[in-house]
């Protein structure tokens, strides 16, 4: 699937070529992006079914696809300049800690019976 290898020698020349805060701001940049599109996403699934309406959302999917890419590069580089293992180690305990989270709510509502 990825290359870890090879992105991480890619992130590497960008860090080198344009330095840390460009690539920090290119992150903000993305995020601004996705976030935008996943707004009109939203939007356009309210308004009334239609095929104008249908293209529309099917526009703004190959717009969201294409900005979480980005974002996914862009949060991997900053994890890569922040520290990998630090934040593997963080995103571990999130995980594990969400998932309780999420198992007491099922519990709870009993979802699924």
């Amino acid at each position: 699937m990825i290359d870890e290898e090879k992105f991480n020698k890619v992130y590497d020349k960008f860090t080198r070529a344009f330095g840390k805060e460009s690539e920090m701001r290119m992150c903000i940049e993305e995020m601004s992006e996705l976030t935008k599109e996943l707004c009109k996403f939203m939007r356009y699934s309210r308004n009334d079914k239609s095929d104008e309406n249908d293209k529309k959302l099917e526009d703004i999917k190959k717009n969201i696809i294409e900005e979480t890419a980005d974002v996914i590069i862009c949060a991997s580089q900053i994890k890569r300049l922040f520290g990998d293992d630090e934040v593997e180690k963080v995103m571990n305990y999130k995980i594990e800690r969400g998932e309780k989270i999420v198992d007491d709510f099922i519990s709870k509502h009993k979802i699924g019976d």
